[in-house]
């Protein structure tokens, strides 16, 4: 293969990956937009406990992730997995869903960075710019750090995510030395089965979303079959140790038989009055800088997610080959960003000239929408797990990690699928027809890909052979 259409090896160690993933997961916008909800709608403290809950899920399903990493190293990730197990036209429908899962997250978090700039302006220097300038201004960047070396992107995103984290471990800090007795029932089974568990682990589920994306990077990684594994199972102890001690200060702060009640009042203020109380007013206009720093980090991490995957589809020879071009110098899928990135910007000016609200239509639609999306990639990576080592029993896996950890994270994603179709209302915020098409639109785009996957087979059975066995070879 051509060397400009390939990835730069060996460029990313394993704190690299790390912060792309962490990054896309945006910490602060978790703990800022998501945790206040979760207290309200869910179960209450057992928010803490269900963040342990939901770590173990995702651990269990990463033992297959990464069993699977260690035999496949492609940067189209979950795409590739599915192909190796499923077949190519499982593998179309999972690309449809990837597609999907991060264009809808890149312009949730677009749309909730313009409008929470517009607010940070408007407050500050009396007039402001519509929020979908700011948001486009903001897609520029990410283009420019998509082209530039990978490196740099991840030193970008290290920073910005090192920072959001530690204004909220510091809230952490300031509270754990005020002398005070420590209970721990948020932990509790009796207490994190109460009230709605299963709508707060779906927020605790979807805190976590872009840790997949580890295996995104493996073409470049140092040693990829020990890296993916590493910073899949650092990205997930990591998030869930800091979503599961921050909520527990904040139990601790508000108490437990209060703290539904507490965040209810204003779910969208209250980390801002903890942080003024235990930090002074200036942590509130820190933590309203670092929100929008977090979702610009959230964006790069997703858009650079994106770019793989439409590198990779078009070097197997499905989409149009351009995209499939790395720079000369940096051997970053550039061209893949600058076509995304157009798409992004004329979708959000289109959005911004129809007057739709960045937060009540495109972001609730849009978050619930990729949540959908990513829960049915890591189901369908499951189904692939198992079968590929069904297929290939000659590779040393423990049954664990093949068939076992598989099987609980299959079940575990339909369930958790199942709780938000059937509370898409109270989990967009928005009663919209368009809501409730949403997962029609989902299971449209798996249809599609498996149709085209037919199509060709029919039309074309060669080049379907061929691009099967470019991905099982790659």
């Amino acid at each position: 293969m051509s060397k400009e259409y390939k990835l730069q090896k060996g460029s990313l160690g394993l704190w690299y990956v790390v912060f792309f993933v962490v990054a896309a997961a945006s910490p602060l916008t978790g703990v800022v937009g998501a945790l206040p909800v979760a207290f309200m709608a869910g179960n209450g403290a057992g928010v803490a406990g269900t963040f342990v809950v939901a770590g173990a899920l995702l651990l269990i399903f990463s033992f297959g992730l990464v069993a699977m990493s260690r035999h496949v190293v492609n940067a189209g990730a979950f795409y590739s997995y599915i192909v190796q197990g499923l077949g190519l036209t499982c593998g179309l429908a999972g690309f449809n869903v990837a597609l999907l899962a991060y264009a809808a997250m890149q312009l949730s978090c677009s749309a909730m960075f313009g409008f929470f700039t517009e607010l940070f302006v408007t407050r500050h220097f009396g007039s402001s710019l519509p929020w979908w300038a700011y948001a486009a201004f903001m897609q520029m960047a990410v283009i420019g750090l998509g082209i530039a070396k990978v490196e740099i992107g991840g030193k970008v995103l290290g920073v910005l995510m090192l920072l959001e984290i530690a204004i909220v471990l510091l809230m952490d800090a300031v509270f754990m030395t005020q002398p005070r007795t420590w209970e721990f029932s948020a932990f509790q089974p009796s207490t994190v089965l109460n009230g709605n568990f299963g709508i707060a682990m779906v927020f605790a589920i979807c805190s976590f979303i872009g840790f997949e994306a580890t295996a995104i990077y493996a073409e470049e990684c140092k040693e990829p079959k020990k890296i993916v594994a590493k910073a899949t199972f650092t990205a997930v102890i990591l998030i869930t140790v800091f979503y599961a001690f921050t909520s527990w200060v904040f139990v601790q702060y508000t108490g437990a038989s209060q703290i539904a009640a507490e965040a209810a009042k204003d779910p969208g203020v209250y980390v801002y009055n903890v942080a003024e109380q235990l930090l002074g007013g200036w942590a509130v206009e820190v933590i309203s800088i670092l929100l929008i720093t977090s979702l610009f980090a959230a964006t790069q991490a997703f858009h650079n997610s994106l770019s793989r995957y439409l590198f990779t589809i078009s070097r197997d020879g499905l989409l149009w080959s351009k995209l499939a071009k790395t720079h000369a110098v940096y051997k970053t899928p550039y061209m893949a960003s600058i076509a995304q990135g157009i798409f992004m910007i004329a979708a959000l000016v289109t959005f911004g000239l129809f007057k739709l609200d960045p937060m009540i239509n495109i972001f609730a639609w849009a978050s619930v929408l990729g949540s959908m999306a990513i829960m049915v990639l890591q189901f369908g990576v499951s189904c692939a797990v198992i079968k590929y080592f069904r297929q290939h029993k000659h590779l040393q896996v423990s049954l664990w990690s093949r068939l076992i950890a598989p099987i609980i994270s299959a079940l575990g994603m339909l369930v958790i699928l199942y709780v938000v179709i059937a509370n898409l209302e109270m989990l967009s915020g928005s009663s919209s027809p368009v809501v409730l098409f949403l997962p029609w639109l989902l299971l449209a785009c798996m249809i599609f890909g498996m149709i085209t996957a037919r199509v060709l087979k029919h039309i074309n059975p060669q080049k379907y052979e061929d691009v099967t066995n470019i991905v099982i070879h790659s």
